[in-house]
């Protein structure tokens, strides 16, 4: 009798369990297809499933192809605003004129736009997680003690960039090949490090590799989960090589900073613990005034990213390894894109190279590395300010989800849980600059000189007619220490070296869905020439 039984309860387990897993994945399935359509209430997506599409796969390599000339052409139809799935989700792009009303709207968040967009919940993302703690601490730091103590780092950062260059341009005084952005990132992780975790670690070689490798591993990590499912992400995220190497770099980069992390954190805690550091509090002002006044110094002695975040956490839990790791991938990207790119530039304008050496002389020459002569290096504003309006990270910026419904005064209505991006076209169109599709350098120095036109015209400043650095509440809290780091780089290349593209290479910008990356692959010609003054003993 049991004999008998068992074929026909196996049968019909079988069965049953065959019609569950239908059901899931035809019920799985639907969901995909239909929420993005769910979510937009009837409204239009660019970048649609084509009829022979089951899922939206195909639509997000498109995106990622081709996100650019899909943006030009949903503005044509919809000026203001339209929905396009993107390689993540469904996004609503937004013209740049609403971005005076989201830049200090608390309704669009952040936060979750980037777990959604960096895989934040998923093991080896956690950097972007939306962790209010760690976020508050990372922003306090980089704007309360990091920005403030520029001045007193200047130096530190130019002997860095010595260092780099020397090791990686050399000291040939023939042409020679060189990978741009390589070195570029290396020296560039160099400079951070320096402010960042400073002296034992910042010449560490093992820390250097792993925060130069972790950047650019993690950004090709996120990139390749993209394309999945969202509900697939976490399955391929195990398998992914990828996002394997993402999670043993984290796990290397952590046996190496550990050791650093808690005799300093010990450190911090003892000395706010004794009342070391409850000094009369100053002003902003003040506090600005002495960074410029001591800013040639050597910056030692003066703490770093793992001491003040500690006493701006104010004894709050957070997880002080994830933060050193998100503050260098923030840092070394997109600084290393911006001076790449500016590089690439001047590769073929000499004499934009020349008057850059006059300024270089003047200023330095005089007044040596401290911050107020950066501020006087108004070209070399310039022509970083330009570089980034024709090529920003990203052709959106100011990205954000939204936590309720929001009506814009001109009665556009965004439903919430949307995915928001405001568009950064307006920096190319000849309604804001003439000749936009040009690159002049000296196009924000004579901006500059105009009535009225001193603040937004310099680099760090945001606008709505320029986004490279988004604006409002969320805009880029490390642009002065980028800026910083670019100018003293830039600054030793530029009386150092020569510099050419060689025969038969373009470096054409790499584009791959909404973000922009200067050339990865390029080199470039340089060779060591005589400078006119020693930015070494200055």
């Amino acid at each position: 009798m049991l004999q008998s039984l068992l074929p026909t309860n196996f049968a019909s387990a079988l069965a049953l369990f065959l019609a569950i897993g239908t059901a899931t994945t035809l019920t799985w399935t639907a969901f995909t297809i239909l929420s993005p359509y769910i979510r937009v209430r009837g409204a239009r997506i660019f970048n649609n499933r084509a009829d022979s599409e089951i899922i939206w796969t195909h639509a997000r390599k498109r995106f990622q192809r081709g996100a650019r000339d899909l943006f030009k052409a949903a503005f044509a139809q919809h000026p203001d605003a339209f929905y396009i799935m993107t390689d993540t989700d469904v996004e609503l792009i937004l013209d740049s004129k609403y971005a005076p009303e989201v830049r200090n709207d608390r309704r669009f968040d952040i936060g979750k736009y980037n777990e959604d967009m960096f895989h934040g919940t998923i093991d080896g993302f956690e950097m972007f997680k939306d962790d209010h703690v760690l976020e508050r601490v990372f922003v306090e730091t980089v704007r309360n003690k990091l920005t403030r103590a520029i001045g007193k780092f200047v130096k530190p950062i130019s002997v860095e960039a010595a260092d780099g260059l020397r090791e990686y341009w050399t000291d040939d005084t023939e042409w020679h090949a060189l990978p741009l952005h390589q070195s570029v990132l290396h020296t560039i992780a160099k400079q951070s490090s320096r402010v960042f975790q400073g002296a034992p670690l910042c010449y560490n070689p093992d820390w250097l590799r792993i925060t130069v490798n972790h950047t650019v591993t993690f950004f090709e990590a996120a990139e390749s989960l993209k394309v999945w499912p969202h509900l697939l992400r976490p399955l391929a995220a195990k398998v992914l090589p990828l996002c394997r190497k993402l999670r043993a770099e984290a796990q290397e980069a952590r046996r190496i900073i550990g050791p650093v992390l808690e005799e300093r954190l010990e450190r911090a805690r003892a000395r706010m613990a004794q009342g070391k550091d409850s000094e009369t509090k100053r002003t902003e002002l003040e506090e600005e005034e002495e960074g410029d006044a001591h800013g040639d110094g050597d910056g030692e002695g003066e703490g770093n990213m793992i001491e003040w975040a500690e006493e701006m956490a104010k004894g709050a839990i957070y997880d002080a390894a994830l933060l050193q790791m998100k503050v260098s991938l923030a840092s070394i990207h997109t600084t290393s894109d911006l001076v790449t790119q500016t590089l690439f530039n001047l590769c073929s304008r000499p004499e934009l190279v020349e008057d850059l050496r006059k300024e270089v002389i003047e200023v330095i020459g005089q007044q040596g590395w401290v911050k107020p002569a950066l501020y006087q290096l108004k070209l070399m504003d310039s022509v970083l300010k330009e570089t980034q309006r024709l090529k920003p990270i990203s052709i959106g910026t100011m990205v954000r989800t939204t936590t309720s419904t929001v009506t814009f005064r001109d009665g556009l209505t965004v439903p919430r849980n949307t995915r928001t991006l405001v568009s950064c076209h307006n920096m190319w169109t000849d309604a804001v600059h003439a000749n936009p599709d040009e690159f002049d350098g000296y196009r924000f120095l004579k901006l500059r000189r105009l009535p009225g036109q001193e603040n937004w015209t310099q680099l760090v400043s945001t606008s709505n007619n320029h986004l490279g650095f988004g604006h409002g509440m969320h805009a880029c809290p490390g642009r002065f220490f980028a800026a910083t780091t670019a100018k003293v780089l830039i600054a030793h290349v530029v009386l150092k070296y020569d510099l050419k593209l060689l025969d038969g290479q373009k470096p054409d910008i790499i584009e791959h869905g909404a973000a922009q990356y200067a050339n990865v692959w390029c080199p470039i010609g340089v060779r060591r020439r005589r400078e006119e003054i020693d930015l070494g003993i200055l």
